[in-house]
């Protein structure tokens, strides 16, 4: 077989696949939707939303979808309307090919919830960002509060998993916390352990246990691997020998040092 005929024959091949997929996708567009499949992520065991909020936000762009024309349904319009949604952290719309609306919704996942000085509250995601609290469900997660003057609306825009620009970092407290909550929610020990975290007078993180009647003083985030470090240490060979209720207090602001108050 020549080069020429080769050539040919694989052109023509091309050209078929071309027009077969045509016939396929038009197939597709002049089918009705025969029904409306929705998928949510619980894996992090998060009820912000349902399948009836999500069909809700389906209706506000299409009245109808069922035994509607494939075609007439605007999937990206759709996808941009769920992803507009505070508690929603991407939304997939596509169509298939046995005419289904497939709807795929991950939801944020807070690991902190602020109680901000000037009366606010809000969670702050996995991602670094602000969200809303829902009425529909309230998530179980490390509590931040004290001296946290972070107000709603002015630092709703702002990415926390980021370096702050020192005009904002000044103002907030808000990416301390983020680093703090980041890192107990890595950290299933810490996690189960660690269940408040309170800004003092000082500008002081410190850390409120579910087991011991003390505070852990950490400071700022600098460090926060090492203390967390020095602290099971601690826990270890120190609070394991005189008791878990010794000490008032636990600071391990100090390099190399951690100083305790007797109750």
């Amino acid at each position: 077989m020549n080069k020429t005929l080769k050539f040919v024959l694989w052109s023509l091949m091309g050209i078929s696949m071309i027009v077969l997929l045509g016939f396929v996708e038009k197939a597709r567009d002049q089918q009705t939707c025969t029904a409306v499949k929705i998928q949510i992520d619980r894996s992090e065991q998060n009820f912000f939303i349902d399948e009836e909020d999500v069909e809700a936000m389906i209706h506000e762009e299409v009245s109808s979808v069922i035994n509607r024309p494939l075609v007439d349904l605007n999937s990206h319009q759709m996808e941009f309307q769920l992803n507009s949604h505070p508690a929603i952290q991407n939304a997939e719309v596509f169509k298939t090919l046995d005419g289904k609306l497939s709807v795929k919704v991950k939801q944020r996942e807070p690991i902190v919830r602020v109680y901000s000085s000037n009366g606010d509250s809000y969670y702050i995601d996995k991602l670094g960002r602000m969200m809303p609290l829902s009425d529909k469900y309230t998530a179980r997660v490390l509590v931040a509060n004290g001296f946290v003057y972070s107000p709603y609306s002015t630092f709703v825009g702002v990415d926390f998993s980021k370096k702050l620009p020192d005009s904002i970092a000044k103002r907030t407290m808000v990416d301390e916390v983020y680093k703090y909550a980041t890192f107990i929610n890595n950290h299933p020990f810490w996690k189960a352990q660690i269940e408040q975290l309170h800004v003092n007078k000082d500008m002081d993180i410190e850390l409120i246990p579910r087991v011991g009647n003390h505070r852990i003083v950490f400071g700022d985030a600098d460090n926060i691997e090492s203390k967390f470090e020095k602290l099971i240490v601690f826990y270890n060979k120190g609070l394991s020998n005189t008791g878990w209720n010794e000490y008032s207090v636990i600071n391990l602001k100090f390099k190399d040092q951690v100083v305790c108050t007797k109750r």
